[in-house]
């Protein structure tokens, strides 16, 4: 299979991933303790942090990204306006997710994808490198519940694991459950709530996007020029939106003399169109 149609494969099976977030019926691993999430703090946020900006919400607090806090309006070439969610600033090197096929190529789905970071760790960024792990017969849902053991088995030739690097990126900031966000990134409704597993914990998150491609080891990044205010607040330019050449969610903030406003990169995916 050629990059293309590899890249759009996973991207469905991406948008499709974790059960509900409110299940009717039970799922393997329903039983499992919810982590607790705090993006606010000051060991998790930068500009965004409960102790600078006020009203921002406390640990485990539910949310929601379209608060007027949390948006950015923007304009575009050919007069186009629109406007990102400001998920504060993110590391450009992405932290590894493993997801899982069977033998055939299936998508395991069902299986939640297993991630290593969280926001307040070291190294936490919302944007994922996804790695395909090939799974052998008679894996059980949800079985796998932390990067240790799946490596362990990665490790081992015996088990009959094997992983790839996709070179995919995703964009799903880990969010307090009941966290919601009326938009994702290229329209369509709102973005999905859906679970990682994190160290046998399930960690809620938001997806925005999987179509991101990496370069080398980091992100893409691009620009977003601030004529008048910062993130936060104020209203900025970009030059790219979804779907185009040199677009990126993660972006290098300028302001109106070319220099930079922040020191880092502030993840914003264009949402709504």
């Amino acid at each position: 299979m050629g990059m293309m149609p590899f890249v759009l494969a996973l991207v469905a099976a991406l948008a499709a991933l974790g059960a509900p977030s409110a299940p009717t019926d039970p799922y393997p691993g329903a039983e499992a303790p919810l982590l607790e999430v705090d993006r606010f703090s000051d060991a998790a946020a930068t500009l965004l942090r409960r102790s600078v900006v006020p009203g921002l919400p406390g640990p485990n607090e539910p949310f929601r990204l379209d608060r007027p806090e949390f948006l950015i309006q923007l304009s575009a070439a050919g007069g186009v306006q629109t406007r990102c969610y400001d998920l504060d600033v993110r590391p450009a090197t992405p932290a590894r997710l493993y997801v899982f096929y069977d033998e055939a190529g299936n998508y395991k789905l069902g299986q939640f994808p297993v991630v290593d970071v969280a926001p307040g760790d070291p190294g936490y960024t919302d944007l994922w490198d996804v790695w395909k792990v090939t799974v052998p017969p008679g894996f059980r849902i949800n079985s796998l519940r932390d990067r240790d053991s799946v490596e362990k088995l990665l490790a081992s030739q015996a088990s009959g694991y094997a992983a790839a690097r996709t070179g995919v990126l995703v964009n799903g900031p880990i969010v307090p459950e009941g966290t919601t966000a009326e938009m994702k990134s290229g329209g369509g409704g709102r973005a999905a709530r859906l679970y990682f597993w994190y160290k046998g914990r399930r960690a809620p998150y938001l997806y925005f996007e999987g179509s991101i491609l990496a370069q080398g080891a980091l992100a893409p990044v691009s620009e977003m020029t601030f004529m008048s205010g910062k993130p936060p607040a104020g209203e900025a330019i970009v030059a790219a939106l979804p779907r185009q050449q040199g677009y990126s969610p993660l972006r290098r903030v300028l302001g109106p003399d070319g220099k930079p406003l922040l020191d880092g990169c502030l993840n914003c995916p264009v949402v709504g169109d």
